[in-house]
């Protein structure tokens, strides 16, 4: 399970937006994480149909979080930019795989695989930033 410069991105600028208050415009959010501000702009849409973000428009538009950071899981944010499929790979396979009993190394991979999505799943962009604000402070 390898993320992508898409992915890192995505996850990146919600956890900026997360220590901002209301919509925010996305070439600050781009600014303040050395972003492409283009390639940021094109992550919106899928975040806002996933009910991630909303969107809008005007001299004081932007985006912001459509529900509460503390609910916005990294999974969450996975699914929308690679897929459910990510959740299926296996490092050994180049296919999605749904973990065949006779692989002679499913009994090895499964579990890491189950754990990387645990994590993820359990992780919300809200912890993310808390903690990267704790170490900010120090």
């Amino acid at each position: 399970m390898v993320y992508s410069l898409t992915t890192k991105y995505a996850v990146i600028a919600l956890v900026e937006l997360a220590g901002r208050n209301g919509p925010t415009p996305v070439r600050e959010i781009a600014q303040a994480r050395d972003i492409p501000p283009y390639f940021l702009a094109k992550l919106v849409p899928p975040l806002v149909r996933a009910g991630i973000l909303r969107s809008t428009r005007g001299k004081n538009g932007g985006v912001e979080f459509a529900r509460d950071p503390s609910e916005v899981s990294l999974a969450d944010i996975v699914r929308v930019i690679e897929g459910e499929e990510y959740f299926k790979e296996c490092v050994f396979e180049l296919f999605p795989c749904e973990g065949d009993p006779n692989c002679p190394l499913h009994d090895v991979w499964d579990p890491v695989r189950d754990e990387i999505t645990r994590f993820l799943t359990e992780t919300t962009i809200k912890y993310v930033a808390d903690k990267l604000a704790t170490v900010k402070e120090t």
